[in-house]
C-alpha cells in the first residue's frame, strides 16, 4: 500500500512538471486518481445467495489519457493496476489476486470544460486480467459518472464512480476514483512554432473571460476580474456600497463606530449600539435609545421617557408626587377619583369633581342656594310643636334631592324661634324642630353620617321680636350645606 501510494505521488508531480493552461487547442489531459474496487456487493453466488461485504474495497491506481474531439464528447483509456479481493465460484472465501484493467471509454460532457464544474457520462469496454490466476482475462463493461472540479486553470479534482458488467462469474464490481486531471499538450495545435495561443480578454484586464465574472469591464484578478472602486478587495457587483471601502462581512460597506451595522443603515454611525437599536447606545438596557432616554444610565419605561416609574402611571419617579401610587400626570402622579384634577389626598371632594377653588368640591349652583334659602322659611310646624306640617314634605324632598347631588358635602340644621315662651322652653322647641327635619331626610335615604341639628332657641334672631312679621321671620329652620 505504501509503495503504491509513493507511485501516485510521483506521477502527480510528473503531470504538474508539464502543466499547460486549458485551451480548444490542447485537447490532451492525464487523470491520475486512486481507485478502490469492490467485487463481493454486486454479486451473487451460485446457490443464490448475495455477497453483503460492503467494505471489501482494495486499493489500487489508475492512470487514464483523456482527449477532447468534440464539444461534447472525449475519448478515455484509462489503465489500472492494483490487488482484488476477488470471491471465488463456489463460496465467500478471499482471493488476493493482483489485478490488472484497462478500458475504452467515450465521455459524454455534461458542461462544458471551461466551468468550474465539469460533470460527465461514460460508458466503453475493456478487459480485466488476474495476474495471480493463469493471467484469466475477463470481459467488461464500465458504465458511470464522473465528477471534474477545476482548482485551476490547469487542473481538476477528478472523481468517477462506476458499476462494471463482467462476463466472467463473480466479476461484476463497483469501483470508485478520485484524484487529479491534469491538462497537457504542446500549445497552439498545428503551430509548430510552439507559441501560445491567444486567450480571450475582452476587457483586456489580464483576467481571461473563462475566469472574469465582468469579462466587458476592467478589473483585478483579485476581485476576479470585476473592478473595485472603493478598493477593499470587493468587487463592484458585489458591493453593496461601492465608493465606500467597507469590510466583506458586512457587504463591503463602512462601520465606523464598529457596532456590525452598516453607517448606511446606523442611525448612530459615531456610537456604537445593538443592530436591535439601528446601532445607536443604550447605557441602561431599557431599550431606549440614550439618546431618546431622560434617564440615559437609570433603567425605565417607554411611557416614562426611559426613566424609572415604579407605579406604571407614565410619569417618572423623579416627577410622581405618589410614586408607589398610580395616578394621572394632571394630579401629579396621585389617585384622583373624581378625575378633576386634584389629587384625592388635598381634595375635599374626592368622589365628585369640582374646582380648585373650591378644594375640589363642586360650587353649589344659584338655585340650590336659592332653595336652600327658601326652606328656612317655607319649611312650618304646628302651633308651639315639632310636628311637620304636610306642605313642608315638599320642601324637605327639594333638600334631600341637593345632597344626592353633592354626595360629598355635609348638612347642618338649625333651628330658631321667637322671644315669646321662657328661653328654655324655646331652646328645646328649636331643637326638636331641627331634629324633626333631621329624621325626616334620614327617612328619605340620606346617611345620618353626613347631618347634624342643634338647637338656638331665640338666641340669633334676624328681625325684631316686637313685631309680629320680626317674630315670623325668627321662627325658622337653616340649612347649611358645608364640606
Amino acid at each position: 500500500m505504501k509503495r503504491l501510494l509513493s507511485t501516485f505521488s510521483f506521477v502527480c508531480l510528473l503531470a504538474l512538471a508539464g502543466l499547460q493552461a486549458q485551451y480548444e487547442a490542447v485537447p490532451n489531459a492525464l487523470g491520475v486518481r486512486m481507485t478502490f474496487v469492490n467485487f463481493h456487493y454486486p454479486n451473487i453466488t451460485a446457490d443464490g445467495n448475495r455477497l453483503f461485504r460492503t467494505k471489501n474495497y482494495s486499493p489500487g491506481l489508475e492512470v487514464e489519457y483523456v482527449r477532447h474531439i468534440g464539444r461534447y464528447f472525449n475519448v478515455a483509456l484509462p489503465l489500472t493496476i492494483g490487488k482484488g479481493d476477488l470471491p471465488i465460484n463456489t463460496g465467500n472465501a478471499d482471493n488476493g489476486n493482483l489485478i490488472s484493467s484497462f478500458e475504452a471509454q467515450i465521455q459524454i460532457k455534461l458542461f462544458q470544460p471551461d466551468n468550474i464544474i465539469y460533470p460527465y457520462l461514460y460508458t466503453g469496454a475493456g478487459g480485466l486480467i488476474e495476474l495471480d490466476n493463469d493471467q484469466q482475462f475477463d470481459f467488461m463493461i464500465p458504465a458511470g459518472l464522473g465528477l471534474n472540479i477545476r482548482i485551476g486553470n490547469h487542473f481538476y479534482w477528478s472523481n468517477k464512480g462506476q458499476y462494471t458488467f463482467s462476463t466472467a462469474d463473480l466479476r461484476d464490481n463497483i469501483r470508485f476514483n478520485t484524484g487529479f486531471l491534469f491538462i497537457l499538450g504542446q500549445y497552439g495545435g498545428g503551430d509548430k512554432g510552439g507559441k501560445e495561443p491567444d486567450v480571450e480578454d475582452t476587457d483586456g484586464d489580464g483576467v481571461s473571460d473563462v475566469m472574469d465574472e465582468c469579462p466587458e469591464v476592467p478589473g483585478t484578478a483579485a476581485t476576479f476580474g470585476c473592478p473595485d472602486t472603493d478598493g477593499d478587495g470587493i468587487g463592484d457587483p458585489s458591493d453593496k456600497c461601492p465608493t465606500l471601502a467597507g469590510p466583506a462581512e458586512l457587504d463591503g460597506c463602512p462601520d465606523a463606530d464598529g457596532d456590525g451595522v452598516t453607517d448606511k443603515d446606523d442611525d448612530c454611525p459615531n456610537l456604537a449600539g445593538p443592530p436591535s437599536l439601528n446601532g445607536c447606545p443604550d447605557t441602561d438596557g431599557d431599550g431606549i435609545i440614550d439618546r431618546d432616554d431622560q434617564c440615559p444610565t437609570l433603567a425605565g419605561t417607554a411611557a416614562a421617557n426611559g426613566c424609572p416609574d415604579a407605579d406604571n402611571d407614565g410619569i417618572p419617579d423623579n416627577l410622581d408626587r405618589c410614586p408607589d401610587v398610580a395616578g394621572p400626570d394632571s394630579a401629579g402622579g396621585c389617585p384622583d377619583d373624581d378625575g378633576d384634577g386634584i389629587d384625592n389626598a388635598t381634595d375635599r371632594c374626592p368622589n365628585t369633581a369640582g374646582p380648585a377653588t373650591s378644594d375640589g368640591c363642586p360650587e353649589i349652583s344659584g338655585a340650590d342656594k336659592e332653595k336652600l334659602e327658601l326652606a328656612k322659611q317655607a319649611v312650618e310646624f304646628e302651633t308651639s310643636n315639632a310636628v311637620l306640617l304636610p306642605e313642608s314634605y315638599a320642601v324637605l324632598d327639594d333638600i334631600a334631592d341637593i345632597l344626592r347631588r353633592y354626595a360629598d358635602f355635609k348638612l347642618r340644621i338649625g333651628g330658631h324661634t321667637d322671644s315669646v315662651g321662657s328661653s328654655r322652653t324655646n331652646l328645646e322647641l328649636s331643637e326638636q324642630r331641627a331634629k324633626a327635619c333631621y329624621d325626616y331626610l334620614v327617612s328619605k335615604g340620606i346617611d345620618p353620617a353626613r347631618m347634624s341639628y342643634i338647637g338656638y332657641g331665640e338666641t340669633k334672631p334676624i328681625a325684631n321680636n316686637k313685631y309680629k312679621e320680626g317674630r315670623a321671620q325668627n321662627r325658622r329652620v337653616e340649612f347649611d350645606l358645608y364640606n
